[in-house]
């Protein structure tokens, strides 16, 4: 779709909105892939390069901490249009500068000794984990956006009872998404997640309102009815969606497979133990 296009014309294309998302993610992962991977190879990161192309792209889309009143707000500075290319390489290399200098240069061996010793507090238990966990999932589903809720739940009742997982393709349609906004959508959710985690290891206790701190005490003190209770949520979280049928859709084939009805919350409870649950919420969720 954009393989002929000169790079000097893609500013407009990406600030038009319509295929903005698809034109950066193409030049960020297809036609500067090479030059953005010879000014990675100059830093140390632990990360690794498409994770953090992946980020620079998040970076650009939404700006540092995500500050960006519109997407690639950034760009409408950009006076010579033909520089384009130069500006996304010169932005990527000090956006590489800043990140080591964040890291400053220390070997995650040792962050990671200190940590270990210092101020991030592991769950050692299944209590501990659960009181994470149970606070974790309550605080996102609390701030997060309807369409990242969405995701969320779905993705946590997929990993609880094997459920079939939906492709990305799937469920951006009926998100009425774009493939590549519904990435960005999962990977910020991915990122938020971590930043919540990370609070709850340094000992603080999130902020959450009457709602969710029933919730979360749901989780806490039944564990074995998690399934129920975050289906309960998915179901409600559906009606909030304004977009297609689809989500709908998603609902019905939700219970098809399951044979669950959702007045019948006692016949499916979780079989997951708390450690191999804590694991898979790991694995997916807090791994970045």
């Amino acid at each position: 779709m954009f393989s002929g296009i000169p790079i000097s014309e893609f500013v407009d294309i990406i600030l038009s909105g319509n295929k903005g998302d698809e034109a950066m993610y193409y030049l960020l992962h297809h036609r500067l892939n090479h030059q953005l991977r010879e000014q990675y190879d100059v830093y140390n990161l632990y990360d690794d390069f498409e994770d953090i192309v992946e980020d620079y792209f998040l970076y650009l889309r939404e700006g540092k901490e995500g500050k960006n009143r519109h997407p690639y707000q950034s760009l409408r500075h950009i006076k010579k249009k033909e520089s384009f290319e130069t500006w996304l390489t010169n932005t990527f290399r000090n956006y590489l500068s800043n990140r080591s200098e964040a890291e400053k240069h220390v070997s995650y061996k040792e962050l990671d000794d200190r940590t270990t010793s210092q101020e991030q507090i592991s769950p050692k238990n299944d209590e501990e984990k659960l009181a994470i966990a149970s606070q974790l999932i309550a605080y996102a589903h609390q701030v997060l956006y309807p369409r990242s809720r969405f995701i969320f739940l779905r993705s946590l009742l997929t990993m609880l009872n094997k459920q079939r997982a939906i492709s990305d393709k799937e469920m951006a349609e009926a998100l009425g998404m774009t493939h590549i906004a519904y990435r960005v959508t999962v990977h910020r959710m991915k990122y938020n997640l971590t930043k919540f985690y990370k609070r709850l290891q340094h000992g603080e206790h999130l902020n959450l309102n009457e709602e969710h701190r029933q919730m979360a005490s749901a989780i806490n003190d039944d564990f074995t009815n998690l399934y129920p209770i975050l289906f309960n949520y998915y179901m409600r979280c559906i009606d909030t969606l304004k977009t297609s049928i689809a989500v709908k859709n998603l609902r019905q084939q939700y219970l098809d497979e399951r044979g669950f009805e959702v007045h019948e919350q006692d016949s499916f409870i979780t079989h997951l133990s708390i450690t191999t649950f804590w694991n898979k919420l790991n694995l997916q969720f807090l791994s970045l």
